[in-house]
């Protein structure tokens, strides 16, 4: 159960994804690339950054989310 709860707070609600698409203009903010796109934690979640706030959650292409991992940029 208690596995069950951090991954229901890993992900990221719809509101927010909604949120931040509309923020980021449905592009990367590295690159402008509308293409592969993934939703980004600025702040990592495996360091302790939130699923919760639009804040924290970013537009980026494949290449740049793959570039990033869990660095903080």
């Amino acid at each position: 159960m208690e596995q069950q709860i951090i991954e229901q707070r890993r992900i990221i609600p719809s509101h927010i994804k909604l949120a931040v698409w509309k923020r980021d203009g449905g592009a990367c903010i590295q690159c402008g690339s509308k293409q592969n796109l993934h939703f980004d934690h600025v702040l990592p979640y495996s360091k302790g950054g939130t699923s919760n706030s639009e804040e924290n959650i970013q537009l980026l292409c494949m290449k740049h989310n793959i570039q990033k991992g869990a660095k903080l940029l």
